[in-house]
Order: structure tokens, then C-alpha cells, then sequence
């Protein structure tokens, strides 16, 4: 006679493969926001060290971070720089590519620099 509780390995498999693939797709989204988050973050800081700069200016940081920003983590890329008297502060903002269909985080990060000026 042969035991018939639980479920047969076939139903099994095609009930806990979507929930292993869905496992599977988040764990791979995190991976891609936290780069697209690095590379913002590192992008902003390198812009605003070239603006904050003595010869430095708005356009030069914003030439800089966009270039750091461009390794492909980012979409939509958009770069603000504003050089004050006393902070420079650059801010980086994309969206991360995505692998769930109809979701692409919102990635932003910001960067200070003292501005580097001559005193009396």
C-alpha cells in the first residue's frame, strides 16, 4: 500500500518554484540598487571635489559626476551642482535598472565640499 499524504513532487516543484524565482528577482534588484546607490554617492563626492575646487566651477563638477555616474547602473541620469561662497554640494539622481517589470527605484545622493576660496 502506498502512502498518500502530502503533496507529489511535481506539485511541490510547481508551487515553491515561483516563490524561489521571486527570491531569486528581489535578491538580484537589491544588488542592482545598491550599485546604482554606490555609484550615485561616488559620482556626487567626485563632482563636488572638482567643483569645491580653487579653479574649480559648477560645469566641471557636473562633467565629472556625470562621467563617474556613467558605468551603467544609472537611468535617467540627472547632475546638480551648486557652488556657494562656503559649501559646494552636488547632487546625483537616477533610476536603477531594474529586473521587476514596472519598478525602477529612485536612486539620489549628495555630496559638500567646503569651497575652496582665497581668505584675508
Amino acid at each position: 500500500m502506498s502512502n498518500e499524504r502530502g503533496l507529489s513532487g511535481g506539485v511541490q516543484v510547481a508551487l515553491l518554484f515561483p516563490v524561489a524565482f521571486s527570491v531569486l528577482l528581489l535578491a538580484l534588484q537589491w544588488a542592482f540598487v545598491s550599485w546604482a546607490d554606490a555609484t550615485a554617492l561616488a559620482a556626487a563626492q567626485d563632482g563636488a571635489r572638482v567643483a569645491a575646487g580653487f579653479e574649480g566651477n559648477a560645469d566641471a563638477g557636473d562633467r565629472v559626476a556625470s562621467e563617474a555616474a556613467d558605468n551603467g547602473s544609472l537611468t535617467a541620469m540627472t547632475v546638480y551642482v551648486q557652488r556657494g561662497a562656503v559649501l559646494t554640494t552636488v547632487t546625483v539622481s537616477g533610476r536603477s535598472v531594474s529586473v521587476v517589470p514596472g519598478w525602477a527605484p529612485l536612486v539620489t545622493k549628495s555630496a559638500e565640499f567646503p569651497t575652496e576660496r582665497l581668505t584675508r
